[in-house]
């Protein structure tokens, strides 16, 4: 399989796991109202928001496999496997900190 269209896949798939976690925290740090509701509105946006992520990112996935041999996909992937490395990487940043910061 060519480079781009396999980190491509692992980058999204990696994304689809720890992108909702971090999409649904980043919505309830945004609410000033109640934080005692914090963590059991954290697990249902989690479950949403992977409800939403995961297919997309699995169809996603199986189409690149199935045209992994066509050459010119292969060069329009580098930049969305690149885009998928900086939203892992936005990711992990925002859950160190958010560990240090609160």
């Amino acid at each position: 399989m060519h480079k781009n269209i396999s980190s491509t896949i692992f980058y999204s798939l990696l994304f689809a796991m720890g992108g909702a976690p971090t999409i649904a925290m980043l919505l309830i740090l945004l609410q000033k109202h109640d934080p005692n509701i914090m963590y059991q509105a954290f697990i249902g946006l989690s479950v949403i928001f992977a409800c939403i992520l995961v297919p997309l990112v699995l169809i996603q996935n199986a189409y690149l496999f199935y045209k992994r041999k066509n050459p010119a996909l292969e060069e329009k992937m580098e930049v969305v496997s690149q885009m998928y490395l900086g939203l892992n990487i936005f990711c992990l940043v925002f859950w160190i900190f958010y560990q240090f910061a609160y």
